[in-house]
C-alpha cells in the first residue's frame, strides 16, 4: 500500500487541523459576544452583515417550519418559492436549539468545515501528497491567503483594494466570516470526487444528487461545478469517453431549470439577479491571487516522471478549477466574483503537492508566511470596530419584534433594523437590504418618515403602505398622536433599551383597516 493511500492514513492529521481552525474561527466571536463596547451588543456577523441577515431571513421561515421561502425584500404577498437546503437545516437546528440562528450557523459552519477538510485532504491525496506532509499542506490551504494583509499594513486604507483581505477568495475568511461559501466549496468538491473516483453507476448517482444539492445551496457554484468536470474529462479522458463520462452532467437540467424560473421569472425573486454587481478591477484581482499563483507554480519544479503517475488525475481537478475560474475572469459577468469563491483553494493546494517533494519544515514556513493575511483579519476581527457593533436597544428591537409579528405583515423601521427584523421575526421590513428593486426610494421614504413629513401625511402613509408595524423613539406615549395624529390606531406594544436610549415598538389595532 502506497503512503498515500487513504486507508493508510487516518484523520487524525485531519482532526488536528480542524481543531485549530475551530478556534481560530470561533476566538473573534466569542470574544465580540462576551465583551462588546459598553452600550452596545455585537451582530454576530462581521462582514457582508445585510447579505447575512438576509440569509438569516431565511432561516427564520426554516424555523417556522416553511420548506419553500419566501422573498421578505418583495412586499406584497407571495407564495412560498425558494428552496435553500442549507438555510433549511440551519434553520431546523436554531428551533432545536432554542431559536439562536447565529449559534446554529456557528455550530453547522464547523460541522461543514471538517466536511470540507475530509475533501481536500482526499484531492490532496490523489494527488501524490506524502502522508508526512498532510497535517501542514491542510493548514496552508486554509489559513493560506495573499499578501493582502501585509500590503494594507503597509498602503492601509481603503481596504477593498486588497481582496483577499476582505472577500472570500480564500478559505481562511471564508471559515471567519460566511459559512455560506464555505457549504457551497464543500458540496463542490465532494460532488467532483464521487464523479471521478467513485467506480461505476455508483459515482455517477452519487456526484449527481451532490450536485442537485449544491444547485439548492450556491448556484453560482453549480456553474463552476459544470466547468470544472467538462475540463477533467476533456483533458484527462480519451475521446471516445466524453460523451458517457459528460452524460451525467445532463442529470442537473432540473435543479437549473428550477434556479432558472425563481431567479429569473418568479417575480417576487428577480431583483436578486438583476441587482448590478460593481466588478472589482483585475489588477486588485490579479494582486490577491498573484503570491498563491506563483506558490502553485512549485508544482512543475522538475521531478522524476512515473510511468502512469496517478497522481497527475488528482492534480488535474485544482489545474481545472483554476482555468475554470480564469474562463470567468477573461468573461466576467455580473456574478463573477461570487463564482471565485474560494478560488484560491486549487492555487494553494497545487502549491502544497509541489512543497510535498520538499521536506515538510518547508511547508510549514510557507504556511507562516502565508498566514500573514489571516493573522491581520483576525486582529482586525478582535478590535472593537463599529462595523459590527450597534447601540444594543436597535438589535434588541429586531428581537422584540419576534413576539409581535404574524407572517407576512410589514414593520416600518430604520433599514438596519428593518434586516433584524426580517431575521428574527415573521414580519417583512418595509426597507432593509439594498439589492430589493426599489430599496432607494422606500430609504428615502424612511427618511422623510422620521425628520420632516407632517403627522398627517405619515399616517396616510402607513395605511397606504398597509404597515402593521411601527418603530419610533422612545418617549412617544402609549399612543403616537405627536407622530401620527388623534386618530391613530397605533398602540404601543413594548419598549426597549435603557433610560435616554429607548425605541418603542407599536401596532396597528387589528381592527383598524387592515386584515
Amino acid at each position: 500500500m502506497s503512503e498515500a493511500s487513504p486507508g493508510a492514513r487516518g484523520l487524525r492529521p485531519v482532526f488536528g487541523a480542524w481543531l485549530l481552525l475551530s478556534a481560530l474561527t470561533c476566538l473573534p466571536y466569542l470574544r465580540a459576544g462576551l465583551y462588546p463596547p459598553r452600550g452596545s451588543q455585537f451582530l454576530g456577523v462581521f462582514y457582508s452583515i445585510p447579505d447575512v441577515y438576509n440569509y438569516l431571513s431565511y432561516v427564520q421561515q426554516a424555523e417556522d417550519g416553511a420548506f419553500l421561502f419566501v422573498n421578505k425584500l418583495t412586499l406584497p404577498q407571495h407564495p412560498g418559492a425558494l428552496v435553500n437546503l442549507e438555510w433549511w437545516v440551519v434553520g431546523r437546528l436554531s428551533r432545536l436549539i432554542g431559536r439562536h440562528p447565529i449559534v446554529a450557523y456557528r455550530i453547522f459552519g464547523l460541522g461543514v468545515l471538517w466536511m470540507l477538510l475530509v475533501a481536500v485532504d482526499r484531492c490532496l491525496s490523489k494527488g501524490g501528497l506524502p502522508l508526512s506532509h498532510r497535517q501542514a499542506a491542510l493548514l496552508l490551504v486554509f489559513t493560506g491567503a495573499g499578501f493582502g494583509g501585509l500590503l494594507y499594513e503597509v498602503f492601509g486604507p481603503p481596504a477593498w483594494r486588497f481582496l483577499d483581505l476582505t472577500t472570500g477568495l480564500f478559505p481562511i475568511i471564508s471559515a471567519l466570516v460566511n459559512p455560506h461559501f464555505v457549504v457551497g466549496t464543500t458540496l463542490l468538491l465532494w460532488s467532483l470526487l464521487a464523479f471521478s473516483w467513485t467506480p461505476g453507476w455508483r459515482g455517477q448517482v452519487l456526484g449527481l444528487l451532490l450536485a442537485s444539492a449544491l444547485g439548492l445551496v450556491r448556484p453560482y457554484d453549480l456553474l463552476v461545478l459544470v466547468g470544472v468536470r467538462v475540463v477533467m474529462v476533456l483533458a484527462g479522458e480519451p475521446r471516445p469517453a466524453w460523451v458517457p463520462s459528460l452524460l451525467p452532467l445532463a442529470g442537473l437540467a432540473p435543479v437549473a431549470a428550477y434556479n432558472y424560473w425563481v431567479f429569473y421569472r418568479n417575480p417576487a425573486f428577480t431583483a436578486l439577479s438583476s441587482f448590478p454587481y460593481t466588478f472589482p478591477p483585475l489588477g486588485f484581482i490579479a494582486l490577491a491571487f498573484a503570491p498563491a499563483a506563483l506558490l502553485a507554480g512549485v508544482l512543475w519544479w522538475p521531478r522524476r516522471a512515473r510511468p502512469g503517475d496517478p497522481s497527475r488525475t488528482g492534480e488535474l481537478l485544482f489545474v481545472a478549477w483554476i482555468l475554470t475560474g480564469l474562463g470567468f475572469l477573461a468573461q466576467p459577468v455580473s456574478f463573477s466574483l461570487q463564482c471565485l469563491v474560494n478560488f484560491g483553494l486549487p492555487l494553494l493546494a497545487l502549491g502544497a503537492l509541489g512543497l510535498g517533494r520538499l521536506p515538510r519544515a518547508v511547508t510549514i514556513a510557507v504556511s507562516a508566511v502565508f498566514f500573514s493575511t489571516g493573522l491581520l483579519a483576525l486582529r482586525i476581527l478582535l478590535s472593537d470596530n463599529g462595523a459590527w457593533y450597534v447601540p444594543a436597544e436597535r438589535l434588541r428591537a429586531g428581537l422584540a419584534l419576534r413576539a409581535q409579528c404574524r407572517p407576512g405583515e410589514v414593520v416600518f423601521s430604520p433599514p438596519d433594523i428593518g434586516l433584524y427584523a426580517n431575521a428574527y421575526s415573521g414580519c417583512k421590513a418595509y426597507a432593509s437590504h439594498f439589492v430589493a428593486a426599489d430599496y432607494d426610494e422606500r430609504a428615502a421614504n424612511v427618511r422623510a418618515f422620521y425628520e420632516s413629513w407632517t403627522p398627517a401625511a405619515r399616517a396616510a402613509f402607513l395605511d397606504r403602505e398597509r404597515i402593521r408595524h411601527l418603530l419610533l423613539p422612545g418617549g412617544a406615549g402609549a399612543v403616537p398622536e405627536s407622530w401620527l395624529g388623534s386618530a391613530t390606531p397605533f398602540r404601543q406594544v413594548a419598549a426597549v433599551g435603557d433610560a435616554g436610549r429607548t425605541l418603542a415598538l407599536y401596532r396597528r389595532e387589528p381592527d383598524a383597516g387592515l386584515p
